[in-house]
């Protein structure tokens, strides 16, 4: 029997919530968030590696490299074990499961309203126990390189990625996630085992549990999943130095596009915020978003009304321990135009501040909102296992909400939008 760890019950009487939290001894951090009555059950392991992390020190403190798209590959690849599709196997037992690889981490999850102990010890099973072999990475090299493809003929992700690569010089988010098909052809067996080995460690993951699922279910499935013992090293990941400023200024690209489009992006620096910090300024940037980009507001009435967008205009706030970004996108016939009337809009903002009123409706509208994730398993589950790997508590997220002031937002405003903005811009093909 494994020595029984420790349960942290930790209560919520704000939102009527509770959760349990655990280490396991393999060093993997366990949140069980029961929702006593809920039919549907989510589960989902996060990594802390993503693509962006290809440089790592070794145990003899040697600078390993490797190729880009490694985290991507490594995903699809724990799909695949010896007896098969592990996809079809959860297909078999009624649940829905997925992946997905970004800059930063990358989740394996399910969700089911039956088999959920026989489900989580399929999840702990296939990302735990890799098997690569010359045959299935050989042929997974087409799939992925056919996906690259793929996407390099799509004008919106063209656009996005363009923008990163104006807004990044050394950073490798200006870097595709799923890499090139040069780094993807280099890949090897021996590769994957390694990162495996180096970036799966338990002491490197969190285990995110909801739904009406009792403790002793999931310290069952963590007894029989004979997880890789905790290790004393720490993993030292390396990222390259990166500029306050911006890269480049404009990107301009001609394919065949239905309408022009357009993203302008400002540079943030992560390196500013951590913990509680970096909790409000995520909250603060998505007021941002709404309040000065939204469909309500008085910029998206102007584009609109006057005929320079359609319905396909929006804005992101991006703060993840790497990286950090805000940007605008859309599409029009009149690009030039929209930038003339951004930036003035902006400045005006800058100027004078944002409008009391507009603030607190945005604030308490995003309050609202945040409360009614409550009632959604899956994004709990994401966001309480990536907020861990974050060093950021997702309760205070949630308690934050309905505090932000209208001077942080404004503050906000001067530091992000002072500068120029990057363009990439995406023009349909003659």
């Amino acid at each position: 029997m494994e020595k029984q760890p420790i349960i942290k019950e930790r209560n919520f009487s704000d939102f009527n919530e509770k959760i349990y939290e655990f280490d396991h001894e393999s060093g993997l951090h366990v949140q069980i968030i029961p929702k006593k009555g809920f039919v549907k059950k989510f589960a989902v392991l996060t990594t802390d590696f993503g693509s962006v992390n290809t440089k790592y020190l070794d145990e003899n403190g040697e600078t390993i490299t490797v190729p880009d798209g490694t985290a991507h590959f490594l995903e699809h690849k724990l799909y695949e074990q010896p007896d098969g599709d592990v996809m079809n196997k959860f297909a078999a037992l009624g649940a829905d499961c997925n992946a997905a690889t970004g800059y930063s981490r990358t989740f394996y999850y399910f969700e089911s309203t039956e088999n959920f102990s026989e489900c989580l010890a399929l999840l702990l099973k296939h990302v735990f126990h890799p098997y690569f072999t010359e045959e299935n990475v050989n042929k997974e090299k087409g799939i992925i390189v056919q996906e690259i493809n793929m996407y390099l003929d799509e004008p919106e992700y063209v656009c996005s990625t363009e923008l990163m690569k104006l807004l990044y010089k050394n950073n490798p988010v200006k870097k595709d996630i799923a890499g090139t098909e040069e780094s993807v052809m280099s890949i090897t067996p021996e590769m994957l085992y390694k990162c495996h080995s180096v970036f799966y460690r338990p002491d490197n993951m969190c285990l995110t549990v909801v739904g009406d699922v009792e403790n002793d279910l999931v310290l069952s499935a963590l007894e029989r999943a004979e997880l890789p013992q905790k290790s004393r090293k720490p993993i030292v990941k390396l990222l390259p130095q990166e500029p306050d400023t911006v890269f480049g200024k404009k990107s301009t690209v001609k394919m065949d596009a239905s309408l022009p489009l357009f993203s302008f992006g400002f540079k943030d620096n992560p390196d500013l915020y951590t913990g509680q910090t970096r909790v409000r300024r995520k909250l603060t940037g998505r007021i941002v978003k709404e309040l000065l980009f939204g469909t309500t507001s008085d910029l998206y009435e102007k584009l609109y009304n006057e005929g320079y967008i359609n319905y396909d205009f929006y804005a992101s706030y991006e703060l993840e321990r790497d990286y950090a970004m805000f940007s605008i996108s859309g599409s029009s016939e009149q690009i030039d135009k929209v930038e003339e009337i951004i930036k003035e809009y902006i400045q005006d903002v800058i100027k004078n501040g944002v409008k009391t009123k507009e603030f607190l409706m945005v604030r308490n509208a995003m309050q609202g909102e945040t409360i009614r994730y409550f009632d959604s398993p899956s994004y709990l589950g994401r966001i309480f296992g990536r907020f861990y790997l974050q060093e950021m508590d997702a309760f205070d997220y949630f308690l934050s909400c309905g505090k932000i002031t209208e001077e942080e937002v404004n503050n906000m405003i001067k530091d992000l939008f002072s500068g120029e903005p990057a363009i990439s811009v995406v023009e349909r093909q003659e």
